[in-house]
């Protein structure tokens, strides 16, 4: 029987288990996937709370993005066969989840898996790089030589948004909380790097941009955060608030956004995903930029499935990142994660 990780009280990280339980058939329109790794999102650590957009009767499983091979399809499946390599998207899974040995999964939320990639990075692609893909590249229509506002720029979802900058010729600024992510946000491609820890955001914004101020804020933070940077944005921007990594409520600039004629946009990639035309042009666009080596999904750390608390406790605790955290099904515990 697969081993998969199922939530058996809202407890956090401590009412995860490790369960054998035998693997599902997939019903019509479903497909089930040999899971060779998956990765973890900090929605799950919401959702362990019972925080989340949606709620499940327990115990449950729970995970969106995964990667690995067909092994079954089920009656009126056409777009993949058995032994196809293959993803799978953001969406609201409640009653499905993906973290573990195997899954199933409906059709519409898998996607073909980049050739170029490992099943640990492949298990990276699809919520960082479409979130920021109908933020960036279909709303904002972020263009060369614009100046874009990356809060939390290491971040898995920070990384995304540099890379798509980096293919249009825009210019991305990036915040980080500590001076110890600096060297790697430079190293990385950010043309300037703001530590929160200097105060002042507002003013660096405009010393950097020549007092233009950035277009684009793509903000994952929240709170009390948008006030320090409010003054240096530009006039007509918009600002994509996709997250709230603050935990508290967000208090907005109204005076200077007004004056700014700045749109707040609270966003989400599922604002997108679930009309079908805006899903196939956002795959194939991220598909087709991977398969070219121009978007990179980024790994920090492997942890074998076994090693499953750690990883979530890392996933948890971490002030800093370099990439994302991944379960692989494949690596032995006593394989040293890294």
């Amino acid at each position: 029987m697969p081993k998969v990780l199922r939530l058996h009280e809202y407890t956090g990280i401590d009412g995860i288990r490790l369960d054998d339980i035998p693997a599902s058939e997939p019903g019509p329109g479903e497909v089930r996937i040999e899971v060779k790794a998956f990765s973890l999102n900090y929605g799950d650590l919401d959702l362990f709370e019972n925080d989340y957009v949606f709620t499940m009767d327990l115990p449950n499983r729970f995970g969106d993005e995964c990667s690995g091979i067909i092994e079954s399809v089920g009656k009126g499946v056409t777009a993949f066969e058995v032994g196809d390599r293959v993803g799978t998207l953001p969406w609201m899974n409640a009653g499905y989840g993906v973290d573990g040995e195997s899954a199933v999964v409906p059709e519409q939320w898998v996607a073909p898996s980049p050739d170029n990639l490992s099943p640990e990075q492949a298990c990276c692609v699809w919520v960082s790089f479409l979130t920021g893909y109908y933020a960036l590249i279909e709303i904002a229509d972020i263009r060369k030589d614009d100046w874009i506002l990356v809060p939390a720029g290491s971040s898995s979802a920070g990384q995304a948004a540099l890379q798509l900058c980096q293919m249009v010729g825009a210019r991305a600024i990036a915040t980080s909380r500590t001076d110890e992510n600096r060297r790697f946000l430079v190293d990385c491609g950010f043309e300037r790097v703001i530590t929160q820890s200097e105060g002042q955001v507002a003013e660096r914004l405009l010393e950097i941009t020549r007092g233009e101020g950035c277009r684009v804020v793509y903000d994952p933070i929240g709170g009390s955060f948008m006030e320090e940077y409010a003054d240096g944005v530009a006039q007509d921007a918009v600002v994509f608030l996709y997250g709230a990594m603050a935990r508290q409520p967000t208090v907005i600039p109204e005076i200077t956004f007004t004056q700014k004629a700045v749109v707040i946009r609270p966003f989400s990639v599922y604002n997108h995903v679930y009309d079908q035309e805006s899903r196939n042009r956002g795959v194939r666009f991220v598909h087709d930029a991977v398969l070219r080596g121009v978007l990179v999904p980024r790994v920090e750390k492997v942890f074998a499935l076994e090693d499953f608390r750690a990883a979530f406790e890392a996933q948890a605790g971490s002030t800093s990142r370099s990439g994302k955290l991944v379960i692989s099904t494949q690596r032995k515990r006593d394989t040293q994660p890294g």
